[in-house]
């Protein structure tokens, strides 16, 4: 339960310094932590495309495209998100690079509707890791060397906008406990669609 990990996080804020006690926990940093082992089981699937990034391109770009498609047709009918922009573009540019490729990508089925600050949370966190991502493996190549999904940018402005979002929201709240089922869902999304395409 969400009470249970917000419980554990003060316990280990207590423990290395007592004064912090006094600060309550923020949602966004009490969301970092409920869905880290996910984010990090995520993130080893894509240890190989680190390690040969030139022969994995294909298979990579299309797990983002699978991916992030599948956390699109995730919204519920009528929400509104602040990455949706930034989400169809991703996309666009996923769609181009697979097609110089000659790649079609697999695709996945969606979650069950999820709250928009989780899909918020899942597009805008992945902006910051692409980029770290384009200068390890692109920093030496020319613009246009580079595929298009590398080149989305980082957004700053709409993640702090989206930060102060989560700071609204109460810790222990069944939204709260909602958006934290819904990130893990959605990172489950990349296992599956990681798996899914052919290497």
């Amino acid at each position: 339960m969400l009470a249970d990990g917000a419980q554990k996080t003060l316990e280990n804020q207590t423990a290395l310094a007592p004064t912090i006690v006094d600060t309550p926990i923020s949602f966004r940093h009490l969301l970092r932590h409920c869905s880290r082992a996910d984010h990090d089981s995520a993130e080893r699937l894509f240890e190989g495309f680190l390690r040969a990034p030139d022969r994995q391109l294909p298979w990579f770009l299309a797990t983002q495209h699978s991916a992030l498609t599948a956390l699109l047709q995730s919204r519920a009918a009528g929400d509104v998100l602040l990455s949706g922009l930034v989400l169809t573009d991703i996309i666009g540019r996923l769609a181009f690079d697979l097609r110089g490729l000659g790649r079609t990508p697999a695709p996945i089925e969606p979650a069950d509707p999820l709250d928009p600050l989780a899909v918020d949370y899942l597009v805008l966190g992945s902006r910051l890791g692409t980029e770290t991502m384009r200068r390890q493996l692109f920093g030496d190549r020319k613009r246009e060397e580079v595929p298009q999904y590398f080149l989305t940018g980082t957004a700053p402005d709409l993640w702090r906008r989206h930060c102060a979002m989560l700071d609204d929201v109460a810790t222990g709240s069944s939204r709260a406990e909602r958006i934290v089922k819904d990130t893990n869902t959605g990172f489950a999304l990349f296992q599956r669609a990681a798996l899914a395409q052919p290497r």
